[in-house]
């Protein structure tokens, strides 16, 4: 090969290099390598995607020319605009995204105003727009804000929305419940309510509609999920109609508890005072659950050391308490689909479950205890408060135990003679029991039930799964755990969306550096015991000074001696020493930083590159000798 043609062939070289980095800028080709596939689309989302049947419209607003727009902010702001092109790809074609910048005074503005974006002002007078309308026909949904505070749950949000654009009708969740979950409503225009939702119903609105079940007069017409939710004082007209729904295989979540926090937290202070024992703290379904063949003590507490969460005594004091759990993924069943990534959850002096010995049905463990755990009496476990007082005290189990789980098998009614009537008022003659002419109840299950048992209701509470924040003007909620997660894997599995299952929190793009953390806390270790000597050096010195000073002789005035200056100038060169010392500490560590870091970036722009350049060699080789 002769000078010319060598020439030419690394022109060519150069040109496939550049042309191959221009066509690659062209597509959105990428591998993701995060640990939690943070940047790829689940299957649930991608199914929800591909499954649409009408055009949905995106319009992403993100005011990305703001002056002195935080970094972190348009970081997140292409995060979100990688994402929703992601869905756009995966609804091959049913997904129209429309990306706009509301700058001030323009149409654009007005329309993210009136598509009620949430608009932040900054300080320079502009106003920051960050969020997201999906319209279907004549649906509407939004996202009023995107919160990079909530970057790990953001495919997940960004699901819900499409699937709940989609409904025209909203699946009705029934709600049972002993405890206040569903917020007062507001009596006159512009007063606040007495109380709010619980945040598991505030998420839940979304995609269900909520219909309160105070009797069996109040039973609605259709019921898509049961949520009974530490029943009270429940009589038999009101069991009858959820033994009922439970008879058709309809799914009911059931929650309850043998000593709840929320009740005994909220118990009347006169009461207390009179020595009357909490009211309400307990709950359960005996006369159901007796005729189903399922076991339920609402008088033993679950402990176990292995997952005994740390909390503060009453005298201030950390403690590890057996009886409040922190749940890991070790005592979750990851096998099955609604507990799938969950492995931080919280639960507060919960109980256990099982069936009896003659039963047929089949239990699905989805959260058990560790094998150092066992049962105690609530009532002698709330009196209580020493944790090894509780261990001692408690029955050991001789297997794990079942804290929640799934229900499976055909159920037998627990009204085999039919509907109960309702009692006579005073004075009126006692009718039979039982409707006499009662044929439509059932008897048996006509389908295999659909019970999801747990024996905790403190875990649903905000204070021990959200924390409620305050973003741009829009209420926001975070996540302390998996608890709300599982809450709604669990209702949303019930009513059929199994596609939201899937989706789920996967992390935050923003991921420590390991490396650099290590290297750093080295170099801060040798940092500190350099310091450690420098400054027992210098108090050795200024306590030379002072005896040197009482060696003078008495009164106010200090005589320098040329010992003295001797001494003062040995301090002042010793710590110079020192502090050059530490500069050569702080360099050497910003030095490992930095060259690490410009390794990775070579590494990152040189790959790609090197690779074509590699691949092209060998092409022209294999070319040359096939000549």
């Amino acid at each position: 090969m002769n000078t010319s043609q060598k020439l030419i062939a690394g022109f060519l070289l150069i040109l496939i290099l550049i042309l191959t980095n221009m066509f690659a800028s062209l597509f959105s080709w990428k591998i993701d390598l995060t640990s939690g596939k943070i940047f790829t689309l689940s299957q649930g989302s991608q199914q929800l995607a591909a499954q649409l049947e009408e055009p949905v419209d995106f319009v992403f607003y993100f005011s990305r020319t703001v002056e002195d727009l935080p970094i972190s902010f348009k970081n997140y702001g292409t995060r979100v605009e990688e994402m929703l092109r992601q869905f756009e790809a995966a609804s091959k074609g049913m997904i129209h995204l429309n990306i706009i910048n509301p700058k001030p005074d323009t149409e654009e503005e007005e329309a993210a105003m009136q598509a009620s974006i949430s608009g932040n002002p900054m300080s320079n007078g502009e106003t920051l727009f960050f969020g997201l309308t999906m319209t279907q026909a004549d649906n509407q949904e939004t996202i009023q804000v995107f919160d990079y505070r909530k970057e790990s749950s953001l495919e997940y949000d960004i699901a819900k929305a499409l699937y709940t654009v989609q409904q025209w009708d909203k699946p009705t969740i029934g709600l049972i419940s002993g405890l206040p979950i569903v917020g007062t409503p507001q009596f006159f225009p512009g007063q606040q309510p007495q109380s709010q939702d619980w945040v598991f119903v505030e998420q839940l609105r979304q995609t269900f509609e909520f219909s309160e079940i105070n009797s069996a007069d109040d039973w609605p017409a259709v019921v898509d999920v049961l949520m009974v939710v530490h029943p009270q004082n429940l009589d038999e007209q009101m069991l009858f109609e959820i033994d009922q729904h439970i008879m058709a295989g309809n799914p009911t979540f059931i929650a309850l508890d043998p000593s709840s926090y929320f009740m005994k937290a909220n118990q009347n202070q006169q009461q207390m005072m009179m020595g009357q024992p909490p009211q309400g703290v307990t709950s359960s379904l005996g006369q159901l659950f007796t005729a189903y063949g399922i076991e339920f003590s609402e008088m033993e507490m679950l402990v176990d050391n292995n997952y005994a969460a740390r909390v503060q005594s009453q005298g201030g004091t950390p403690m590890q308490m057996p009886t409040w759990l922190n749940l890991t993924e070790e005592a979750v069943n990851q096998d099955e689909f609604i507990m799938s990534q969950l492995d931080s959850l919280l639960f507060v002096e919960s109980g256990t479950f099982g069936k009896t010995e003659d039963s047929e049905l089949e239990i699905i463990p989805l959260i058990q205890s560790s094998g150092d755990a066992g049962t105690i009496f609530a009532m002698l476990a709330n009196q209580i408060a020493n944790p090894l007082q509780l261990t001692n005290n408690m029955n050991k189990s001789d297997s794990p135990e079942t804290i929640a789980g799934f229900v499976r098998g055909n159920l037998k009614t627990a009204f085999p003679d039919g509907r109960p009537l309702e009692p006579p008022e005073e004075g009126e003659e006692a009718p039979p029991p039982f409707a006499a002419d009662d044929t439509d109840s059932l008897k048996e299950s006509n389908a295999p039930c659909n019970l999801f048992v747990v024996t905790d209701t403190d875990w649903m509470q905000d204070q021990f799964s959200t924390r409620r924040l305050n973003f741009m003007g829009v209420s926001a909620v975070q996540p302390l755990n998996d608890n709300l997660n599982l809450l709604t894997n669990a209702v949303e599995f019930m009513s059929g969306s199994q596609e939201l299952i899937s989706i789920r929190p996967k992390g935050n793009s923003i991921r420590p550096f390991i490396v650099v953390d290590e290297i750093e806390k080295q170099a801060q270790v040798e940092y500190q015991q350099k310091l450690d000597a420098l400054n027992q050096e210098v108090q050795g010195f200024e306590t030379r000074i002072r005896e040197l000073q009482t060696q003078q002789g008495g009164g106010n005035s200090i005589i320098i001696t040329p010992e003295l200056q001797a001494e003062i100038a040995e301090l002042n060169k010793n710590a110079a020493a020192k502090r050059s010392e530490r500069r050569e500490v702080r360099k050497k560590l910003r030095e490992k930083v930095e060259s690490l870091n410009f390794t990775l970036a070579l590494a990152n722009l040189a790959i790609v590159p090197c690779a074509v350049f590699v691949l092209g060699v060998i092409f022209f080789i294999r070319r040359h000798h096939r000549k």
